[in-house]
């Protein structure tokens, strides 16, 4: 059975691991530095904010900031990365992996009710671009959920942004050459139980993730 480490100091992990179990892939949850070749992937999941000292900025809005946990899941996604092996990155987590190639971040979204409900998620309409891995799996159009109040600035090197709302707000990223794809969304809470047929299927994420362990 494929191994991956989920790198997490402050997030409930739960749902990530459900989702992984469905497709038979066994997950660890650490909140340390781990050996990576242990390991066949990462997934760097949700999360607080990022520390702006990652990206050479002053804070403008960013919270709930954990500076331990961002160095070690920096650590570790570079460790993978060297290995050339999967990356998942969701939510923080493909904000996380935007900041490790030399990426920025808006720290406050001027259309942030968009993106961040009060108590629950928000749902939005995105659009995909052709020929892109997130286009395989969702076609040209999808909604998904939304739950956050910073998004991608300028791209990090070797990264492609691949899924867009219609405020210009990059949802999905893809590396140019290597297994590493991060989507802003959620898709561990996304399923076909709990949403209609025209919302992404978040198992297909997941699935894309564990067919490249």
């Amino acid at each position: 059975m494929k191994k991956i480490l989920i790198s997490c100091a402050t997030h409930d992990a739960l749902l990530y691991q459900k989702m992984l179990r469905k497709i038979n892939i066994s997950t660890v949850l650490c909140d340390e530095i781990a050996n990576e070749h242990e390991f066949d992937g990462l997934l760097l999941p949700g999360g607080g904010d990022i520390s702006p000292i990652f990206y050479h900025s002053k804070n403008r809005g960013s919270k709930n900031i954990c500076i331990a946990e961002d160095i070690i899941q920096l650590l570790m996604f570079h460790r993978f990365y060297e290995q050339k092996k999967p990356i998942l990155g969701i939510c923080k987590g493909m904000q996380l992996i935007n900041v490790a190639l030399g990426g920025t971040l808006t720290q406050q979204l001027p259309t942030q009710a968009l993106h961040t409900g009060l108590t629950e998620d928000n749902y939005h309409r995105t659009t995909l671009v052709p020929g892109s891995v997130l286009h395989s799996l969702y076609g040209n159009e999808i909604i998904t959920n939304s739950a956050h109040h910073q998004a991608i600035q300028m791209l990090g090197s070797q990264l492609t942004a691949t899924q867009y709302t219609f405020d210009g707000t990059i949802e999905g990223i893809e590396h140019n050459s290597l297994p590493i794809l991060g989507v802003q969304w959620h898709p561990e809470r996304m399923c076909q139980t709990i949403h209609s047929t025209n919302t992404a299927q978040g198992i297909s994420v997941f699935e894309w993730f564990a067919d490249r362990l």
